[in-house]
């Protein structure tokens, strides 16, 4: 059984971290860490940690000798100093993404990892969706021939949601970005997974609403990151792609959408159903010129939190995203920001 430590109890933690986990096999929660000590003892009573066991202190909980894996589910400024104590503990770790707030920040953690290499994970959660697991497995066949372009959409409405403050994903130096870290990280990293490496980026970001209450009074203050970034990326396979990331889509609570075209076919999923394809391969297909929908097959189907407990364990975890990866999406996530900010092409 593997014990698991969690840092921070916020609502990634209680939304996604906790429920997964408590579905898995081999992996228990069996301590917690907070400096929001009402948030902890919500958090713990909910799951029957002992009090011994509820740290205020992060460190506490990376040293516990009932803490064998440790999940870090903080503000971005937070991971990297979070995740080099665990790794220096010798404890397999997963750190939510993105990895930090630039890349320069990042740096202590990929050097404490070649010091000391322990297992380690990065959130990237929706690779572990089943349809984006299929549809590697489709590319990696070369159903889909030389892939010519993806189009990619990330579209949410939490910019509107009303009475919202001035939480930490709207200042910068908590956050580095906006909503290109927050959703559009997850569209880096799935691009990369199925087609590959990025080769040159183009984008343009920008703030819809520009100021928020504070959490703690009614001043205004600006906010500091993006709401939204539409991005153009060239691929080293010669592949072209076209990104729209918004918090400010009226009408979509979550909506991720693929659409990847290639020589001999195309694969298009959207995640709000991701137990499903829709796809054009093959010749029938291609003659009647329509697409069909497919059915994930089930051995496609694995939750973040299960994988990280395999990972923990020692056992085999295709696909596992790693920090390694989150290195790279901070590299084109600083790449993006500086895009948009010089107005021009930045080579990766």
């Amino acid at each position: 059984m593997v014990r698991i430590g969690i840092i921070g109890v916020g609502g990634i933690a209680n939304g996604r971290h906790i429920p997964e986990i408590q579905k898995s096999s081999g992996g228990k929660i069996t301590a917690i860490c907070d400096i929001n000590e009402k948030a902890l003892k919500a958090t713990g009573d909910k799951l029957g940690i002992p009090e011994h066991l509820r740290f205020t202190d992060y460190r506490d909980l990376i040293a516990s000798d009932e803490v064998d894996a440790v999940e870090i589910c903080t503000p971005n400024h937070l991971h990297v100093p979070m995740a080099v104590d665990a790794v220096k503990a010798g404890k397999p770790v997963n750190v939510e993404k993105p990895l930090s707030v630039n890349l320069d920040k990042a740096q202590p953690l990929k050097a404490a990892l070649e010091e000391n290499p322990v297992p380690n994970m990065m959130c990237f959660t929706y690779r572990f969706m089943p349809a984006v697991r299929y549809a590697k497995e489709i590319m990696k066949k070369g159903l889909l021939g030389d892939i010519i372009s993806v189009n990619v959409e990330y579209l949410k409405s939490s910019a509107f949601i009303e009475g919202r403050r001035l939480e930490w994903r709207f200042i910068k130096e908590y956050a580095g970005t906006g909503v290109l870290g927050d959703l559009g990280v997850h569209l880096i990293d799935m691009a990369e997974f199925l087609i590959g490496d990025m080769k040159k980026v183009s984008a343009k970001t920008g703030i819809i609403v520009k100021e928020r209450k504070k959490l703690d009074s009614e001043e205004i203050a600006p906010v500091e990151t993006d709401d939204y970034c539409n991005f153009l990326a060239e691929f080293e396979n010669g592949a072209a792609g076209v990104f729209t990331v918004t918090r400010c889509a009226l009408g979509h609570g979550n909506t991720i959408k693929y659409d990847i075209y290639g020589t001999e076919g195309v694969i298009s999923f959207n995640l709000n159903n991701p137990d499903i394809l829709n796809v054009c391969i093959g010749d029938i297909d291609r003659e009647c010129e329509s697409m069909h929908t497919v059915s994930v097959p089930s051995k496609y189907r694995i939750t973040q939190e299960q994988m990280f407990i395999n990972m923990a364990e020692g056992k085999d975890c295709p696909y596992l995203p790693t920090v390694k990866d989150g290195l790279r999406s901070q590299k084109i996530l600083d790449s993006l920001l500086k895009s948009s900010e010089e107005n021009r092409w930045i080579e990766l």
